[in-house]
């Protein structure tokens, strides 16, 4: 009784360092209710009952961390013989890097758990499990006692808990094996288990045969639809234009060459007798080269309107081969 209420007073104590230190995020709720679950551990764990307390001293450590649920859950682990367990949680423990204003309960937490881990490691048993059947791509499930462990540790010694420890191994395809070791403190032992075929896993559908040669042509699938862009109408547009642009240009330098000859003849707008044909040549020149312009000009803008707009047309092209012919067919 001296034991428990001493106990749950290092836990109360460092409860109460949690709000004032490291864990001052924590609400006042979570700490109350890890205080209250820790206490209750340690009530079960000092009447002998630490499978009840190892839940607790779990769930209160879920709630908030604390070296003194880390010992005592620890030393529950050891009692029941899962010293696998255990070692790991005082690793855990004794890793832990405290502040220099930790609480004294966290101190001592990790020095008795320091102690407690040298007195359990030495205890570890070896287990080796050795798996015969399946081809290394197949994927292995392995299980001590119910509890996974990995693949990767199959035909390599792994630390175990003393006693008798049931292996299981099963695999998709294959029969599940299991044995059962039993394997002393410090001890080590081998397991081999040889997987066999399940006659009744579902079977990989055959291959199907090659199908004879016959004489009918063979058509493959039909290829997409691809689609062309009807131009000639633009190409033929802008040829249009630049034949109209180009005879426009001819004669404007014509009619530029006519009117230099009359204006050195005509002055101030008044023309001598007998230019009057000069003067009619001059303006045909000018009004064929307007005319030009501006068929060329709309017959060119027109061309590059169809090549941007050009209306889509379909184009398919098949091809049927047979042991003597083959044919290409096709819409344009």
């Amino acid at each position: 009784m001296l034991l428990a209420t001493g106990s749950g007073l290092l836990l109360s104590c460092a409860c109460i360092g949690y709000a004032g230190s490291a864990r001052a995020e924590a609400s006042a709720t979570d700490v109350a209710a890890a205080r209250s679950l820790g206490q209750e551990g340690i009530a079960l764990a000092n009447q002998g009952k630490c499978k009840e307390a190892i839940e607790l001293f779990e769930r209160a450590e879920k709630i908030l961390h604390a070296p003194t649920h880390l010992f005592r859950l620890a030393e529950c682990m050891v009692k029941m013989g899962r010293l696998v367990e255990g070692t790991e949680v005082l690793n855990r423990l004794v890793r832990e890097t405290l502040a220099a204003n930790a609480p004294a309960a966290f101190k001592s937490a990790q020095e008795r758990g320091q102690a407690l881990l040298a007195r359990t490691q030495p205890r570890l048993a070896k287990l080796r499990i050795n798996v015969a059947g399946p081809g290394r791509d197949v994927a292995l499930t392995v299980t001590i006692d119910g509890r996974s462990v990995s693949s990767a540790t199959i035909g390599v010694s792994q630390p175990a808990d003393p006693g008798e420890r049931t292996v299981e191994v099963s695999a998709p395809g294959f029969l599940p094996k299991s044995a059962k070791v039993t394997l002393t403190e410090a001890g080590a032992g081998e397991v081999s288990l040889s997987l066999e075929p399940d006659p009744n896993a579902e079977k990989v559908p055959a291959v199907a045969a090659t199908p004879a040669v016959s004489d009918a042509p063979v058509k493959p699938p039909p290829p997409p639809e691809a689609t062309t862009a009807v131009r000639w109408p633009g190409y033929l547009a802008l040829g249009v234009g630049a034949v109209g642009l180009g005879a426009g240009a001819v004669f404007g330098l014509v009619a530029m060459s006519k009117r230099s000859d009359l204006d050195q003849d005509c002055r101030e707008k008044v023309c001598p007798v007998g230019t009057e044909s000069r003067l009619s040549s001059f303006r045909t020149s000018a009004d064929v080269s307007t005319v030009f312009f501006v068929v060329g000009g709309v017959a060119a803008v027109a061309g590059v309107t169809l090549l941007i707009f050009a209306p889509q047309r379909r184009t398919t092209v098949g091809l049927s081969l047979g042991p003597r012919s083959a044919s290409v067919q096709g819409t344009f």
